[in-house]
């Protein structure tokens, strides 16, 4: 069991500067408890913005407890006001004894949860570092916690080498990556970075798997979306050293033995010394693409078997984080498209069985009977349509309606011009006077032929007069029912000529429809007379309206490069929104197909039809 927490003289957080302090302190202290306080107060600053829901206060107490010696531990930095608390003290307690993370949660203890994370260096305890936070992070501990133990990867390993990552440059990373910005410049930091600090000539990341790496980003810039050939090479290298499983250099270390062509080309190509790739399957990875891949280029000499192992170390540290970030980044198709993929991962057993389903799903749906409709292009036609044309030779002088109008019985629709008519009448009234003066003359002078002759003149001027008073009384175009005006719109031509029997309106009940379906002659046997269906009009797609087959016409019209049959339906519906000339889709009930039927029916008959006309 360890020996129980004791503390030290190291600094609270009350006694630290600014950010920047932190940071150079962690970069540069050569005492570890400055390093671990400058540590803790970076962990502390990420978790807090971390927590999206902007808790004031999400870390309420933290402190970090390092190995002093034998199985003795001493709090090595601290965060918060006052002591350390009994119950973070008893959650760093039981961390340390089961070696594993530890999460307090007591609501009857007060208003905070308890964190604790153990520091291993391979098999050996090294520390625990413990968190006191608000309840409000609950809902965020595990963000909380993986941004812990991401920092703790390389907590203490200053001392191992200049490949390996010291506490500063671990949180560094961590800030970069978990940075603002997108995740292409989220990698493009951390190659730079690490060009950086291994005075490299360019480092470039890329993820996927064999055959299929996508490069990522590259410490010198952004990638192009060009298949260029420096993306083509080093695309090849990733791919070899994923191929091999192991980190590949050139020139070859002692002990390398796979091929390493890629690799040289590269070299060759951009004119470097050396590379190395180092390849990391991620611990998730499932369907051979979860590789990330770090190629790393210098120039001098050539990089030894420890120093890159050292390399390939930390690369296995960055590459979940980088990961992380990357699927943190994509959107809802790349969610769905991960899940779908991750739930046929693994499972190479049950693919046969799943095939099988999945066939005998698809005949089944094939075979599925569903109801068979016919569909034709559908016209809204008035029951009864009347024409109103002109009753004599004349001129049009008024137009009181346009088309789409409603109108009552005895409407007054249009007038003609009666001028000419009422000055024959005038002449027509003198002549027959004048006939009546010149018989009543003759018959005093007992002049019988010519008394004849003045009464049939006058008999001929009545006839004309009755003429012009029926004509007089058809200036007028009446409406003779209630209906719509479909067709006709003589305002455009106001005082142009009228012929006799020439059509100035068209009109139609609104009380009776009919439906006018153009049924192609591939679908024509289906259809007989009494069958149900509905219709939509174009015009008011939101409804249907119920229709039924009343008439067929054995008549085929060629139109819009094929034949049709027209088929008369009656509307069972009428609606006051409905209007003659309406367009839309009639689908008539033909009973039930399999479903795979009335797909391709189209085509066989086609292909059976060619098929008749192609044999000998």
């Amino acid at each position: 069991m360890a020996e129980p927490l004791v503390t030290s003289d190291a600094p609270s957080s009350a006694g630290t500067t600014s950010g920047q302090t932190s940071w150079r302190l962690l970069l540069g202290a050569g005492d570890a408890g400055l390093a671990a306080q400058a540590w803790l107060d970076l962990a502390v600053a990420l978790v807090t913005q971390a927590v999206p829901d902007g808790a004031a206060a999400p870390v309420q107490g933290a402190f970090v407890a390092l190995r002093q010696d034998g199985a003795r531990y001493a709090r090595a930095a601290s965060f918060g006001e006052g002591a350390v608390s009994f119950l973070l003290a008893k959650a760093a307690e039981r961390c340390l004894q089961l070696q594993r993370s530890v999460v307090q949660n007591d609501e009857a203890a007060g208003s905070a949860c308890q964190l604790a994370l153990p520091i291993l260096s391979g098999d050996r305890l090294e520390g625990v570092v413990a968190f006191e936070l608000a309840r409000s992070v609950l809902p965020h501990l595990d963000r909380v916690t993986r941004l812990v133990q991401w920092g703790l990867g390389w907590f203490g390993r200053a001392g191992q080498g200049n490949a390996m990552p010291s506490p500063g440059q671990a949180v560094e990373w961590l800030g970069l990556v978990t940075g603002a910005g997108d995740a292409d410049t989220a990698l493009e930091a951390v190659c730079s970075m690490l060009a950086g600090q291994w005075s490299l000539a360019r480092v470039s990341i890329g993820f996927g798997g064999a055959g299929k790496m996508r490069l990522r980003a590259t410490s010198r810039g952004r990638l192009s979306t060009l298949q260029t050939d420096f993306v083509i090479a080093l695309k090849a290298a990733m791919e070899e050293a994923v191929e091999a499983g192991t980190a590949l250099a050139v020139p070859p270390p002692e002990g390398q033995l796979a091929a390493i062509g890629a690799h040289q080309r590269l070299c060759r190509a951009h004119g470097v010394a050396w590379s190395a790739t180092l390849p990391v399957r991620l611990p998730d990875a499932r369907g051979g693409a979860g590789w990330v891949a770090m190629t790393l280029q210098g120039d001098g000499a050539a990089p030894q078997p420890d120093q890159i192992a050292g390399w390939q170390a930390v690369a296995a540290q960055v590459a979940p984080l980088l990961a992380l970030r990357l699927r943190a980044d994509r959107g809802l198709l790349g969610h769905a498209g991960a899940l779908v993929r991750g739930a046929g991962a693994g499972r190479a057993a049950w693919k046969p069985v799943l095939a099988l389903a999945a066939v005998a799903a698809l005949v089944g749906t094939a075979l599925f009977p569903v109801p068979f409709r016919v569909n034709a292009r559908a016209t809204l036609e008035g029951t009864v349509k009347r024409s109103i044309a002109a009753p004599f030779d004349g001129y049009l002088v008024e137009a009181a309606v346009r088309p789409g109008d409603r109108v009552a019985a005895g409407t007054v629709l249009a007038r003609m011009d009666d001028r000419e008519l009422r000055l024959q009448k005038l002449d027509y009234v003198g002549r027959i006077a004048e006939s009546r003066r010149q018989a009543d003359e003759a018959i005093g002078r007992r002049d019988m032929a010519t008394a004849g002759i003045a009464t049939a003149r006058r008999m001929q001027a009545e006839a004309e007069l009755r003429l012009i008073d029926a004509h007089l009384a058809r200036t007028s175009f009446v409406a003779p029912f209630d209906g719509i005006v479909i067709a006709g719109d003589p305002s455009q031509s106001i005082g142009a000529p009228l012929r006799r029997g020439e059509v100035v309106y068209e009109l139609s009940p609104l009380d009776g429809y009919r439906v006018a379906l153009e049924v192609e002659e591939n679908d024509f046997a289906a259809v007989t007379p009494g069958q149900e269906g509905r219709m939509v009009l174009a015009s008011i797609p939101y409804a249907s309206w119920p229709i039924r087959v009343t008439g067929v016409t054995p008549l085929a019209t060629a139109k819009d490069g094929r034949n049709a049959f027209r088929v008369e339906a009656r509307l069972e519906q009428p609606d006051a929104a409905l209007r003659p000339g309406m367009q839309g889709i009639g689908k008539i009930e033909a009973g039930t197909a399999p479903l795979a039927w009335v797909w391709v029916r189209g085509a066989v008959a086609w292909a059976r039809l060619k098929l008749w006309a192609w044999m000998p």
